[in-house]
């Protein structure tokens, strides 16, 4: 899996480079999903805010970026960022049912959540703003509390991505401490 991945990422960046000037965010790479099937997944290219990096071993064990303070392991980490990339096939479905969506299916596995709306991040890069979300989650105490942002991203050929950027961890005073990282991670994003 992990040539076929190295693969996926070679075509990736060919593809970004012959694509002209403009710059794609969301980036394709081929997985090796099942006997002889190979599915796309998504990722963005990052920039991990000052004092994080991104947890190249969770980032590859669970096919998601991974971000962690500069120090800590996904392991060990009192707070994590990471970053779901998913191709939206309904670009006539506003982003706010999107997140309506998710939250209600997040309701169903975890019924004792309680689900907050917060302000909105805006972003540097000029494109729509995050919808952002806090979560309290008793019956998950490795994720005890969250911060959930989604919002749009397109690439070169117009297809549409929603990023669902979430900050987790046990103890809610650490995700405050850690919230202006994240919200600066969701304003370069």
């Amino acid at each position: 899996m992990t040539r076929l991945r190295s693969v996926g990422a070679a075509l990736a960046c060919v593809l970004l480079a012959c694509s002209g000037s403009a710059k794609s965010e969301v980036m394709l790479f081929l997985d090796l999903c099942g006997a002889q099937m190979i599915c796309p997944s998504y990722q963005l290219v990052v920039t991990p805010p000052p004092g994080w990096v991104i947890e190249e071993e969770a980032t590859r064990r669970y096919m998601i970026q991974m971000m962690v303070p500069k120090g800590k392991t996904f392991g060990n980490a009192e707070a994590l960022i990471y970053v779901k990339v998913y191709q939206h096939r309904n670009q006539k479905q506003p982003l706010a049912d999107y997140a309506r969506r998710s939250n209600a299916r997040w309701r169903t596995a975890v019924p004792d959540t309680k689900i907050s709306e917060l302000s909105n991040a805006a972003r540097a890069n000029g494109k729509p703003g995050f919808l952002r979300f806090a979560y309290e989650n008793p019956s998950k105490p490795e994720q005890a509390f969250e911060m959930d942002a989604f919002g749009y991203d397109f690439d070169k050929q117009g297809h549409e991505f929603v990023l669902q950027v979430v900050m987790t961890g046990r103890a809610k005073k650490q995700l405050e401490l850690a919230e202006k990282d994240y919200i600066a991670f969701l304003k370069a994003h």
